[in-house]
């Protein structure tokens, strides 16, 4: 899925602007390795899993232009709040004692890093939102990782 090339302008006055332009480029980038990767990798499965990964990046692209579009998070404010888990998603590194002899088990750590940073970021950034609305966005964005984290384990932790 193509990422949209055309990005809305906001005006210069909206408080969301900065943290939508935070959370668009981390997405972007996120979105880039994962296509950029799967265009290198040859084992069917981690490449059936970045593809993936950056399918629902794309779709986070998406949903960003269209907040910035409108000027209004009416995602959020429809969905209500989405609340991470009380238990944060599993960071440790699949394993590790093999990262260096197997290429599908360090591109599945550099994939659980990327993941684990972005929901990390949208958390921190959750808590020191000063308005109600940009800690729902945040709130929102880290679900969206603790997910995609979980996608990882599921297909990585069977190899």
């Amino acid at each position: 899925m193509p990422i949209e090339t055309c990005i809305p302008t906001m005006s210069p006055e909206n408080p969301l602007d900065p943290f939508m332009k935070i959370a668009l480029s981390m997405a972007e980038r996120h979105y880039d390795y994962y296509t950029k990767t799967a265009e290198e990798v040859e084992h069917p499965n981690i490449k059936a899993l970045l593809l993936v990964l950056a399918e629902t990046e794309g779709e986070l692209v998406g949903q960003i232009h269209h907040m910035m579009a409108t000027g209004i998070l009416d995602e959020i404010e429809e969905m209500g709040r989405v609340e991470p888990g009380d238990d944060p998603p599993d960071d440790t590194p699949i394993s590790p004692e093999r990262m260096d002899r197997d290429p599908r088990i360090y591109v599945c750590n550099r994939a659980l890093e990327q993941e684990v940073k972005g929901y990390t970021f949208y958390l921190s950034m959750a808590a020191r939102a000063r308005s109600e609305l940009i800690s729902r966005m945040f709130e929102y964005l880290a679900f969206i990782k603790s997910q995609q984290i979980e996608k990882i384990r599921n297909v990585c932790e069977s190899f």
